[in-house]
Parts: C-alpha cells; sequence; structure tokens
C-alpha cells in the first residue's frame, strides 16, 4: 500500500528526531496546555540561502497552543537583541506577556534592509519569510520552537524596518495577517513596483510549492495596513490598489481611513504615534488570513467567543485535563430536541482555531443545533521532534504514544457527547462529526469505533482505510480534500491511499461502484463523485476542491451541512434514515472505473 504524503513526512520526521538535538524544556502533565519554551532567547540565526539575519525571540509563559505572533523589523543600525531591550521592545514584551503571543524581533541581515533590492545585497525579505516558517516549525531542533497560529501572525516594522515591512509585506504578502509600519521610511517605487509583479505563495501558511502553478500575483493580494507617522506616497497607493480601498469615515485611531469590500481588510493612515498596546488591541490582534476558496487566501476578523452563545470549558475527564467549547443557537428551547455537530480541529492547532476556520456557528445559528468543537490534548510525543503539541490519537498518529490506550481520545469524544446529551435535548438520532488533518483520522476511528451513534461523517484533509466497525450499521461518509492538499492526495490512483480508503468505506456501506454520478458544487470548484446503495442512496462522497491545499474552510461546512448532513438521521435500532425513509443494506459490487490505473514501472 503506497503511503500518503503526509505519512510519509510524519516518518520521515520521526527517524529524524531520533538523531537530532533536542531542545531543552520540561512537560508538566498537571499543566498540558502550557507551552514548555519560554523566555527571552537573543542570537537566534535565521538563514536564506548564503544571506543570514538575526533574531531575538521572546515567549512568555503560559502560550497556549496555536498563539499568534508578532515580528518586529528594527530600524537600520540596530540589532534585535537591543531593540528588544528598548523602550519599544518593553512595550512589546508587555503585550506578549498580556496576550500570551509569540514575540520577535529581527534586524537587517547587513545592518541596513535592503529596500533598493540590490542584487548584491542581502535577500532580506526571503530572511522574513524564512523566520515566519522557523516560527511555526515547532521542532525541538530549533532554539524557541513554540505552537504559532500561522494565520495570525502580524508584521510590524519601525523606521526603515517600517519600510521593510512594506515591501516585504508584499513580496510575502500571504504570511500576514496584517502589516504596521511605524515611523516608516518611504519604500523605493520601483522596488515595489518589481514586488508587485512577482508570485507569491499561494496558500497562506502552507506549503511554499505551486506559485507557477497557481500564479497568484503580489500585488492583487489584499492586506490590512497601518500606515503611524511613515511616509506613504508609493506604499499606499500600492496597498489601496491591491485591496481596491475607497475612503471612509475616520476612526479614534487614524485620521484617514479606507475600506475595502472585505469589511476586515482596513487600510489606516495616523500621524500621530502610537504605543504597542493600542497597535495590538485596535488592529493587529484584530484579524486573521486564513486559506481559503481565493487565491492568496482570506482575510477576516477573529470572532467573537466572549459572546454568551460561546462557553468554555475544562474538566477532569477519564484522568486527563480536557477541553472544549460549545456553541448552543439563540433559538435553542429545553423542550426541543437539536442536533449535535462535533467539530474537531488537526495537529498542533486548538479549539478556538477550528471555530474560527470553519464557521460552523453561523450556520448552528442559523438553523439551530449545537456544535462542540474539542480540544486535542497536549501529549508529548519525542518521535515526532516537536515540542509537545495539542493531537488527536487516531490512526497513524496512535504509533506516537504507543504507552497510551489507543481510544483514550475515542472515549473522551464519547464521554463529551455524553455529557451534552445529559445537560441539553439533543436529537440523539441526528449527531454528526467532522474534522481536519489529524481530526480527520479521529472522526474516521469515530466513525468505526462507534459506528452507530453517528448518522453521517465528514473528514477533510486526511485519509485513513477504516479497521474494524462496532457494528454492521451503515454510515455516510463525505470525504473532502484540496487540489494541492500536502496531507493526503486528491488524484485517484489505484493503490493509493485516498483509493484504499475510499474503498474500504464503500465495502462497508455496500455500494454500487460501477454506478458512480459525478458532480460540482461552489461554482465548479468541488468535483465530487458520489457511491450509492442499489436504491440510489448517497453513502459516499468524494470530493476534490480545486485551487485548494490542506485547509479546513466555511465553504465546506456550507455544503456538508445542506447537502449531507441535514439529510441523515440514525432510528434508535440503528436503522439509517435517508430524507426521513429507511436506508436498505445492499452487496458491495467493486469496480475500478473510477480511478485510475497504478502507473508500471518500465522494464
Amino acid at each position: 500500500m503506497k503511503m500518503s504524503a503526509f505519512a510519509a513526512l510524519l516518518l520521515a520526521l520521526v527517524m529524524l528526531a531520533s538523531c537530532a538535538l533536542a531542545a531543552e524544556y520540561t512537560f508538566d502533565p498537571e499543566h498540558p496546555y502550557d507551552g514548555v519554551m519560554h523566555g527571552l532567547f537573543n542570537n537566534v540565526a535565521i538563514a536564506a540561502g548564503e544571506d543570514v539575519g538575526y533574531a531575538t525571540y521572546y515567549l512568555p509563559e503560559g502560550l497556549q497552543p496555536w498563539t499568534p505572533a508578532v515580528i518586529v523589523l528594527t530600524p537600520d543600525g540596530t540589532t534585535a537583541e537591543a531593540f528588544a531591550a528598548g523602550e519599544i521592545g518593553e512595550q512589546w514584551k508587555a503585550v506578549a506577556e498580556e496576550n500570551k503571543i509569540g514575540l520577535t524581533f529581527l534586524a537587517p541581515a547587513s545592518g541596513s534592509w535592503n529596500l533598493s533590492l540590490n542584487p548584491d545585497g542581502a535577500d532580506d525579505g526571503a530572511i522574513i519569510n524564512e523566520l515566519y516558517f522557523t516560527m511555526r516549525s515547532k521542532s525541538v531542533a530549533l532554539d524557541a520552537p513554540f505552537s504559532m497560529d500561522k494565520t495570525h501572525t502580524v508584521l510590524v516594522g519601525y523606521g526603515e524596518g517600517g519600510a521593510a515591512a512594506l515591501l516585504f509585506g508584499a513580496e510575502y504578502a500571504t504570511d500576514f495577517a496584517s502589516i504596521v509600519a511605524v515611523d516608516a521610511a518611504e519604500v523605493p517605487a520601483d522596488a515595489l513596483a518589481a514586488i508587485g509583479e512577482q508570485y507569491v505563495i499561494p496558500f497562506p501558511a502552507d506549503a511554499r510549492d505551486y506559485a507557477e502553478e497557481m500564479q497568484v500575483v503580489a500585488k492583487t493580494v489584499d492586506t490590512p495596513v497601518w500606515f503611524i507617522n511613515a511616509k506613504t506616497e508609493n506604499a499606499l497607493d500600492y496597498y489601496l490598489a491591491a485591496a481596491d480601498a475607497r475612503q471612509t469615515e475616520a476612526n479614534t485611531y487614524a485620521e484617514t481611513v479606507y475600506a475595502a469590500e472585505n469589511e476586515a481588510v482596513r487600510i489606516w493612515v495616523s500621524s500621530e504615534t502610537k504605543d504597542a498596546k493600542t497597535i495590538w488591541d485596535a488592529f493587529a490582534g484584530q484579524s486573521k488570513r486564513f486559506m481559503g476558496m481565493e487565491d492568496g487566501g482570506r482575510v477576516a476578523f477573529v470572532t467573537d467567543m466572549t459572546v454568551s452563545n460561546f462557553s468554555f470549558y475544562e474538566e477532569d475527564i477519564n484522568g486527563e485535563t480536557r477541553r472544549w467549547i460549545l456553541y448552543v443557537p439563540s433559538s435553542y428551547d429545553a423542550s426541543t430536541a437539536v442536533p449535535v455537530v462535533m467539530t474537531i480541529h488537526g495537529y498542533t492547532a486548538s479549539m478556538q482555531s477550528m471555530v474560527e476556520e470553519s464557521r460552523w456557528h453561523e450556520i448552528a445559528e442559523k438553523e439551530g443545533f449545537i456544535v462542540v468543537y474539542p480540544q486535542g490534548y497536549v501529549r508529548d510525543t519525542p518521535m515526532m521532534g516537536n515540542v509537545p503539541c495539542s493531537m488527536w490519537v487516531g490512526g497513524i498518529f496512535a504509533s506516537l504514544v504507543p504507552e497510551l490506550d489507543p481510544n483514550v481520545d475515542v472515549d473522551f469524544l464519547n464521554a463529551l457527547l455524553d455529557r451534552i446529551e445529559t445537560d441539553y435535548n439533543v436529537d440523539a438520532s441526528r449527531v454528526y462529526v467532522t474534522g481536519h488533518s489529524n481530526g480527520a483520522l479521529m472522526t474516521y476511528t469515530l466513525g468505526t469505533a462507534s459506528t452507530e451513534r453517528f448518522a453521517a461523517i465528514a473528514p477533510i484533509g486526511y485519509e485513513s482505510a477504516p479497521g474494524d466497525f462496532s457494528s454492521d450499521a451503515l454510515l455516510p461518509v463525505w470525504s473532502l480534500v484540496g487540489e494541492y492538499d500536502s496531507a493526503a492526495t486528491a488524484a485517484l490512483v489505484e493503490g493509493n491511499g485516498t483509493v484504499t480508503c475510499l474503498q474500504g468505506w464503500n465495502a462497508h456501506n455496500g455500494v454500487n461502484e460501477s454506478a458512480v454520478t459525478a458532480s460540482e458544487q461552489q461554482d465548479g470548484q468541488f468535483k465530487t463523485i458520489t457511491f450509492a446503495n442499489e436504491d440510489g442512496v448517497p453513502l459516499l462522497r468524494y470530493t476534490e476542491v480545486l485551487r485548494t491545499a490542506h485547509i479546513y474552510m466555511p465553504e465546506e461546512p456550507q455544503e456538508i451541512w445542506y447537502g449531507f448532513f441535514s439529510k441523515y438521521a440514525r432510528g434508535e435500532d440503528g436503522t439509517l434514515y435517508y430524507e426521513g425513509e429507511p436506508v436498505k443494506a445492499s452487496a458491495y459490487v467493486s469496480d475500478a472505473g473510477w480511478y485510475e490505473p497504478a502507473e508500471t514501472e518500465a522494464e
């Protein structure tokens, strides 16, 4: 059986970790969610080719899984260490402490930023990009690894560093949720024009590949920018054009304000210098950049999880401190039973990130069902080569913690559903589960371990052939994979992990593989094939999402709920119902017509 790309990467990381020098840390099982690395780390070398820049990291105690981060670019002639120790650096460290975010300072490689893009000078943009990818690595081979929220990294620059933030932030626009330039020097017009014509990394925070295939031009990527006492003649025009923004009313912080069609893409211009806390609270902390349907990603405001519909829980379950978020719609009335959707995040991520990326709560509010976002337990997995990260014990990830009961997370998630059914009036016939990446593995694992509990499942971004099912009950599956997914293979080729997975579920559900139907959703970006039983009931769907990578995005829950979950229910005796009618089991009919034959080696 061929391994998925992610499984191969996982194995390689495990092998590499066996010979890597580990960062010194102590994992405290009594406080599993607190980051294990904290303090000040000076002179961290960041290399891009032959060019090397030096960064200072500041990681406050109590960092949580998937924390936002800020990169601060220093003025010319100022080291990262010196700037971090100065007044502005102390301001940012206070912000990091208050908000529990990661913080790095970066100085120009040659002492001054190469704003003219002199080919004989340092490639400062590449160094900034390398710093971003280093910060999100989590590898114990690094000086200061931590679990960074790759969707919420902000680029801030002061003086010439402000000009560098504007110039190189355009070059690597998909790395950053927003840019702030303070007291910035003017950005050379010819350098900015040259950067604007380049292709950017197409998928925010994902693989650096596919730039040529996707051809996302830098000057078309919209970005929130705050110019604070900065020279704006060239850069302002550039960012206004990229966002197609128009001037609107001033606000408390900026005398001149521009708004794009996407209201989260704000461009502010103010003449008075602002302190770090104001920059974070009013602007930098308010937006994220996710991968999505749009080339270059989508910018969105952070979700306000302080509203009463969201509830946060931390309790001891089966001997471990477990967390989850519950969203209860405004329409909930205890006299009426409502469905439940469980939504499971991926490796290293968080329950908050799944709220942000999926936006299931928006559908729940409209359609009147409960959503639960469980938090993966943070586990110390030396074989992975990372600092302790949140994860789910399912599929291949179970091998990372061989000392644990492989059902530890199955038991937790079932106990969590039991708890919700006790506390709320839940329609037990309409319980659904979906997840992304490692969370997709957990979705598949739940589907086999507790088959009769769910009316349908929707794993995204990972494929896993089923093991032993807990019963013969039919369980509809909708699997989605991005065209450029880094953890699963979208192509349907004989013997690969995707085909093997789908065949296993087709066999369990008794579909006729010789009668496959094709359809499209989302204006043709979703390419779907559907397998049905002898009565034409769809029991497995597989979708390749074009022009996307390893991501869970709001368009997928929209399709999953309205086109799939809402059509299925489970009777008390285990019978599956589709649009109110019982579904009869059929014999599995295998057919090779829906996938490509495996390539044979030349003799």
